[in-house]
């Protein structure tokens, strides 16, 4: 019996130094992973370096909450190829990304209660997409797989990050990497390097409706829409001296013969001219359109796709909107869309049937 007290005995001090080793190792981790901080939780990034910005699901939470701004871009991946120092240099702010991939409305807004709850924000320059218009009025992060531990405030579950073997093993010598060679981070989530900005990439990205749906009533999505507006009436209302500039980017001639074909142009048509109307009277609104920029929309060489654009065009819609170009108002809007409408008949009737008799379109 004694013998196996003292056998036992024995063992605890390997037992006890083993476990005082795993906790120190773990200590260790997690005081590095704090430090480097890649998603920038906690803080900048510090020793000077640039932060890293490619994985907006991860970092816009902390960058909302910690870095240096007065304005936010806000939007879907159409903003997400913009260079911060454009509207820096234009409107004479400092501006921070806010992008989520499809736009929801919900989300941006939520991104929005971030940044007012972190600073001071001047300008909100917020992309209206269409099909955000008419989505559900719900945040998605969680339903998306967004990792919730970084958008909470619970810190009792930091521990996922913190003692997580991804972020010591890929993230921070990724962020180390790219600090090292001079990451520019005004080009943060930018994911144009690379891309086939071109008539036949867009064409290739393009899978066309076969059969042409039945078009669905205008207000199909009204309680959507109503949902946004609130969302959006919200922010502006709860921000009175934050001035919101709302632009509408130019798709494609291949995005409007989409929604024709699955019978949703006369519901992205209504929802746009109810959001209009709705925050037009806002006196720290301004809604910009830029639909029915012909030479942009009709010229297949600017897209990847049926609405992604090039960087070009992103520097062109801070300029138009720097100079008031393209400022809707109470009496102009529904003469613009009504041309907006023309225009996609005339598209169809144009370079659409055009593209059809040279065959160029894949079909479902």
């Amino acid at each position: 019996m004694n013998a196996g007290r003292e056998s036992k005995s024995s063992y605890l001090p390997f037992l006890r130094a083993f476990v005082l080793t795993v906790l120190a190792f773990a200590v260790l981790c997690m005081a590095f992973t704090y430090v480097m901080d890649p998603f920038y939780h906690y803080h900048r990034p510090w020793f000077g370096m640039p932060a890293v910005l490619t994985e907006k699901e991860y970092q816009i939470p902390g960058t909302l909450r910690n870095f240096e701004y007065d304005a936010v871009l806000a939007g879907s991946s159409m903003i997400e190829n913009n260079d911060n120092s454009w509207y820096d240099d234009a409107f004479g702010v400092r501006t921070i990304k806010a992008a989520r991939s499809y736009g929801g409305i919900a989300d941006l807004c939520w991104m929005l209660d971030e940044a007012f709850e972190s600073r001071q924000v001047k300008k909100v320059f917020f992309n209206l997409d269409p099909a955000a218009l008419i989505g559900a009025p719900e945040t998605t992060f969680e339903a998306s797989g967004c990792p919730m531990y970084l958008y909470d405030r619970n810190p009792f579950n930091d521990l996922k990050y913190l003692l997580n073997k991804d972020v010591l093993l890929e993230k921070i010598p990724y962020e180390l990497a790219q600090a090292a060679s001079g990451y520019n981070e005004n080009l943060s989530y930018s994911w144009a390097e690379g891309k086939d900005f071109s008539r036949q990439g867009a064409l290739e990205h393009y899978s066309r409706q076969a059969e042409v749906l039945p078009m669905n009533p205008p207000d199909t999505y009204r309680g959507n829409v109503e949902g946004n507006i609130r969302l959006l009436q919200q922010e502006i209302g709860n921000h009175p001296d934050t001035e919101f500039l709302f632009f509408l980017p130019p798709y494609s001639i291949l995005w409007w013969d989409n929604a024709l074909r699955i019978g949703e142009e006369e519901a992205y048509l209504y929802a746009q001219e109810e959001v209009i109307e709705a925050l037009l009277p806002y006196e720290n609104v301004r809604i910009y359109d830029y639909q029915n920029e012909t030479d942009v929309t009709t010229n297949l060489d600017y897209y990847m796709d049926t609405v992604h654009f090039s960087p070009e065009i992103n520097f062109r819609i801070c300029c138009w909107m720097a100079d008031g170009y393209g400022r809707l108002d109470a009496d102009s809007f529904r003469s613009v869309l009504a041309e907006t409408k023309r225009l996609a008949g005339e598209y169809e009737a144009g370079q659409i049937r055009q593209l059809e008799k040279e065959s160029a379109f894949r079909y479902e």
